[in-house]
């Protein structure tokens, strides 16, 4: 994942377009417009729309951060300071999770049109029998050993 926040969002939209083939944009209005989405796409809208929020709140909170450096004097962190790089260091945590989150989606997820992969297992056939148990006509009687 890069570093630098300005890669963040256009790296993720960039790994969102290569999954899905079409552009993050497009993605988005189907996801809108479909009555009922898929699940993936969906989500993965879901998670970028937070992720582009927590790097909003990055970005304003590194500016906070920056000007109460400067108006600091030189060498001393007030409390006001060492409250602003928490908040910082929260939001870059909050940013790096959500895009995680998106970046998981988009490599452990299979398309549905695409075969199963190591994660999903396809089925072949029904889970549970749908065939009765044949019945006996007398019960079957099992001996019970007793401790002693």
């Amino acid at each position: 994942m890069p570093e630098e926040a300005d890669e963040v969002l256009p790296a993720v939209a960039r790994q969102i377009q290569d999954r899905f083939g079409v552009p993050l944009d497009e993605l988005r209005e189907t996801v809108r417009s479909s009555p009922a989405p898929s699940f993936l796409p969906s989500a993965v809208v879901r998670w970028y729309e937070d992720l582009e929020e927590a790097q909003s709140l990055l970005t304003s909170a590194e500016d906070e951060l920056v000007e109460a450096l400067q108006r600091a004097p030189a060498g001393e962190l007030d409390e006001e300071v060492m409250t602003l790089a928490q908040r910082v260091n929260t939001a870059l945590t909050i940013r790096d999770g959500r895009a995680l989150t998106v970046r998981h989606l988009l490599e452990d997820y299979p398309l549905l049109p695409q075969p199963a992969t190591s994660r999903a297992v396809r089925r072949t056939g029904p889970v549970l029998s749908t065939t009765p148990v044949p019945r006996t006509a007398a019960p079957v009687s099992v001996p019970v050993r007793s401790r002693r």
